[in-house]
């Protein structure tokens, strides 16, 4: 339907005067004719009566109009060319004392984003007073269990969906904490992103079924029957590859470039593992034996990091500039 039409003039009216004042969660509009009563029938998906007077909860009425795409505060913004100023000291104080309890519950209150968080909810949260309790308890509960790689749905269902009130306040408490949501393992669904490996592609509601494993860059490892098991990672540590790599023990080997050498001390990091055949003295060998083979190798155009497992590889690298990758040393990993 229309939420424009003119019958429901008086009805975003005082639903915007109800938001604005703060403290109330309904008003009442007095139904006067046919087709105001047919235009709020069809919103409402019920009967209504007139003439007659009506009371109108705010989040229900949040609720009908989300069916049509939108929230109530950003229907009222678009009909009424204004944002909505909920600003008022009564609602202030109570906004914040919400958001302060639904913290304190979760042992949150004393965390240094707190007091950010609150002061960006209370202001641009754009969150209907109503509906302010139950989403600061949702939003708390979230922040305080993570931790387990798992997924917006088991967390929140439908609403940690991009674009929702509770995704939105969560959204921004991880960005004040410096971290993103797969940072904090908090995935948009168990598929995206599988990782393979020898046994397949893992998704996060597989088991990778091993104590030990070799973490390598190139497809072409698995491919060639490098002994196993395998886990190919060619973009790096990503959640899927925390979740199956926690409690393992790995070994790993990837690019002597700057790139590989950031993935290589993020997985031993991760894992406490080691490095395999990525030594200064390794990288030494294969440049000589690749060139020997009149084998053209990438020049390495920028000082990689230091290796958490050698300290002369960077310098070393450094110095003979030239970039090694997986397949170049494929025979000898066989």
């Amino acid at each position: 339907m229309d939420l424009d039409r003119l019958e429901l003039a008086e009805l975003w009216r005082l639903a915007r005067e109800t938001l604005e004042g703060g403290g109330r969660s309904a008003f009442s509009i007095h139904i006067e004719d046919e087709k105001t009563a047919a235009a709020l029938a069809e919103l409402l998906r019920k009967p209504v009566a007139y003439p007659a007077r009506r009371q109108i909860s705010l989040t229900r009425l949040d609720q009908h109009v989300r069916t049509h795409g939108s929230t109530l505060i950003e229907v009222l913004e678009a009909l009424h060319g204004k944002p909505i100023d909920m600003s008022t000291t009564g609602e202030a104080a109570t906004a914040e004392a919400v958001l302060k309890f639904a913290l304190r519950e979760h042992n949150l209150l004393h965390e240094p984003w707190a007091a950010p968080w609150i002061g960006y909810v209370r202001r641009y949260g754009r969150i209907p007073q109503p509906a302010l309790p139950m989403l600061a308890n949702q939003a708390a509960r979230v922040l305080g269990g993570l931790g387990p790689t798992t997924t917006r749905f088991a967390l929140a269902g439908n609403d940690l969906d991009d674009g929702r009130p509770l995704a939105r306040i969560v959204g921004k408490a991880l960005e004040l904490m410096g971290t993103t949501w797969e940072q904090a393992g908090i995935l948009k669904d168990a598929y995206s992103d599988p990782v393979l490996t020898s046994q397949g592609y893992l998704t996060l509601n597989d088991t990778l079924e091993t104590p030990e494993i070799t973490v390598v860059r190139s497809p072409r490892l698995l491919e060639s029957g490098v002994a196993g098991p395998l886990m190919v990672l060619p973009n790096g540590l990503t959640a899927q590859a925390r979740h199956h790599l926690k409690g393992k023990t790995a070994r790993c080997h990837n690019d002597f470039t700057p790139d590989g050498i950031r993935a290589t001390n993020e997985i031993l990091a991760w894992t406490d593992g080691t490095a395999w055949r990525m030594s200064a003295n390794d990288y030494r060998e294969a440049v000589a034996t690749l060139i020997a083979r009149s084998i053209d190798l990438p020049t390495l155009n920028s000082r990689p990091p230091e290796a958490a497992w050698d300290p002369d590889l960077a310098g070393i690298m450094a110095t003979t500039g030239l970039v090694v990758t997986e397949e170049h040393v494929l025979p000898s990993l066989l």
